[in-house]
């Protein structure tokens, strides 16, 4: 409703896994939460995106939503063994013990689809209000709170804002807050392929580098629930379009796996390094905190940018809770 202004106590914007876990917090505190979101609640999101959460991030989750975490350790895999190779030859190799029922592992991966329907459905539970289909046009501070307008003309107040719409953050745009930081020439292709459930591969997590079958280049297939992925780091000089179509796919996964799995490619995408932090998590009013790739973007080995963009998204929300009392 063009005009119309809302007025909220704390508005979250993105119905990622980041923002949905600010909102779950804010309830966590009892803090009514209401999350803006560009698109519709029907919206498809391609791809496994971030698979790999760190216990760190499942007690996280336990905290604020008990049961959460031990549902993402139900549905996930854990791999038991990790191993990494140069040129061929293994030169590392870690075995973790079987998981306890009673006690959250070390890790678990599963498709990032998943992990929003888990969180989705306890914000729902939680009682987490939802603006779909609403992309945000413009943000503003002042001494008193935070003023947000969506690209149909609506207006929303609130006390505080937690900005949690990815990388291309309109939230910190707005707020003039910069990014600052280098960018990586390096690319690689990222790849998600069905397992084959009637002939699985070994639960491994395996990296190689200067694979022998890929002229030297680094190769990592980490499992998750359901599937591959598969990392392949390109050279400097390689004809990204070569390695990164599906054809091209097709011929190169052929040379590291079995030649089966070059039918099962569910998803192909590519990224960049980057090593970007904001310059500032909060505005000048301190009434909006930003959190997640809103924030900082990382190079995604380690799994930092999803399993940080959580713990952003926790002590943003201790923070508004200490302001509120």
């Amino acid at each position: 409703m063009k005009g119309k202004t809302n007025q909220r106590p704390v508005l979250v914007i993105g119905a990622g896994p980041i923002g949905l876990t600010a909102a779950l917090a804010l309830r966590r505190f009892e803090i009514p939460a209401t999350i803006i979101e560009a698109e519709p609640k029907e919206r498809i999101r391609p791809g496994s995106r971030a698979i790999y959460f760190h216990k760190a991030t499942l007690k996280h989750w336990e905290d604020i939503y008990p049961g959460l975490g031990f549902t993402f350790a139900k549905h996930g895999v854990v791999w038991p063994v990790k191993r990494t190779l140069f040129g061929g030859k293994e030169v590392y190799i870690k075995r973790y013990p079987a998981p306890n029922r009673n006690e959250l592992p070390p890790f678990t991966s599963l498709p990032q689809v998943e992990a929003e329907k888990f969180l989705y459905e306890a914000c729902v539970e939680a009682g987490v209000e939802f603006i779909w289909n609403s992309p945000v046009r413009q943000v503003e501070t002042n001494e008193n709170g935070v003023i947000v307008t969506t690209e149909s003309g609506e207006v929303w107040q609130a006390d505080y804002a937690i900005g949690a719409d990815g990388a291309r953050s309109v939230v910190r745009q707005s707020l003039g807050i910069e990014l600052e930081g280098p960018r990586s020439r390096d690319r690689f292709v990222v790849v998600d392929i069905e397992e084959d459930p009637s002939a699985p591969l070994p639960l491994e997590r395996v990296f190689h580098y200067q694979h022998p079958a890929m002229e030297g280049r680094n190769v990592l297939f980490v499992p998750f629930a359901g599937g591959w992925r598969v990392d392949l780091q390109l050279f400097a000089e390689d004809d990204a379009q070569q390695y990164g179509s599906i054809e091209g796919v097709r011929q190169w996964i052929s040379k590291v796996m079995d030649k089966k799995y070059a039918d099962r490619i569910t998803w192909v995408s590519m990224y960049q390094f980057h090593q970007a932090v904001a310059r500032s998590f909060t505005d000048e009013h301190c009434r909006v905190v930003l959190a997640g790739e809103a924030a900082h973007l990382f190079a995604p080995f380690g799994a930092r940018g999803m399993n940080s963009g959580v713990a952003d998204a926790i002590v943003a929300v201790k923070a508004i809770h200490a302001a509120f009392q």
